[in-house]
């Protein structure tokens, strides 16, 4: 982040406590009346509605669109967004963080993006990403150890989600074993971590969320219309993506940091109170090997455990398929 990009965001916090004095406002931020109207010509460049009225000036108007000045006004966080790339347009936000994960970005590096043309979901698929509906996101984490230890990042991002949609919405989130958040049984969230490993432990992992927020039933393509939902449509009246995104990167890196120090243990009871999975008959898909059984439990590695027949398997990937009750 530049200097100049650190003012806007200065003046928008500012500004959102209250309108403020024009002159008393330009020293607080150390630039001259003039200097914080091109500053204020420039935040309304962004989609800010600024009102000038006898050297008052207050803030009126905020744009909806995933941009720093919005993101990290009053963010408090001590990892995550340190480092933010926001992108209008892009073609995966996991593949951008790998690249800037791999040019050294530290942990908690956040990437985002108001469209993205090649989303990618579990196992390859295309993940629909439009424009002003959605959270595309990918954080860049550098947590300490080796595979097994990390392996359950995407259940910590799933009871992140669920908690926040609780906190912020009242609403009660399913959780469906690795990587999906659901509502009255409908898709709102996935989540696809890769991981590179160096020398038997983790160099980086990169955590890609996607969040369907203000989408509206003909929003999705037909085929995702049965399956899937957004925020907005289970609350029944829209949802600010960016008051929704600050809260989710709040509690992400408070339990992020815990995590760090003590891996998925502490978060699986929370886990396991959403599962959607524990106690049905379910079918896990592998590549061309599939497990058919009853999903007893989720062990404290963050393993699935399907019993079939006399015999308990763990499985630590695949796709989980909810048979009929």
């Amino acid at each position: 982040m530049t200097p100049h990009d650190q003012l806007l965001i200065d003046i928008v916090a500012r500004l959102r406590v209250r309108p403020s004095d024009r002159r008393e406002l330009a020293a607080a931020v150390n630039l001259s009346p003039e200097q914080l109207d091109e500053a204020a010509a420039e935040l309304r460049g962004f989609g800010y509605a600024l009102d000038v009225a006898h050297d008052r000036i207050a803030l009126t108007e905020t744009p909806d669109r995933m941009i720093d000045t919005e993101i990290l006004a009053g963010l408090q966080t001590a990892i995550f967004a340190r480092q933010l790339h926001c992108y209008g347009t892009i073609r995966s936000t996991n593949v951008r963080a790998r690249e800037l994960a791999e040019a050294g970005a530290p942990d908690g590096t956040v990437v985002v993006a108001e469209q993205q043309t090649g989303g990618i979901g579990r196992f390859g698929r295309p993940w629909h990403s439009a424009a002003g509906l959605g959270i595309w996101s990918t954080v860049i984490l550098r947590p300490p150890g080796p595979p097994e230890k990390v392996s359950g990042l995407s259940l910590l991002a799933g009871v992140v989600f669920a908690q926040t949609v609780e906190e912020e919405l009242g609403l009660t989130v399913g959780l469906k074993w690795p990587n999906d958040g659901l509502i009255d049984g409908k898709k709102v969230i996935g989540i696809l971590t890769e991981l590179a490993t160096e020398s038997g432990n983790v160099e980086y992992a990169v955590c890609g969320t996607g969040i369907n927020v203000a989408h509206t039933a003909t929003d999705f393509p037909p085929e995702l219309r049965e399956i899937a939902a957004s925020l907005a449509m289970a609350k029944g009246e829209p949802v600010g993506r960016m008051a929704f995104y600050r809260a989710f990167l709040r509690r992400f890196d408070t339990h992020y940091r815990h995590f760090r120090n003590e891996g998925i243990g502490p978060f699986l009871s929370d886990y396991r109170d959403r599962s959607i999975l524990l106690g049905r008959d379910v079918t896990i898909q592998q590549g061309k090997k599939t497990i058919t059984g009853r999903a007893v439990a989720i062990d404290d590695s963050g393993a699935l455990v399907i019993r079939s027949g006399s015999d308990d398997i763990l499985v630590f990937s695949g796709e989980a398929t909810l048979h009929p009750r």
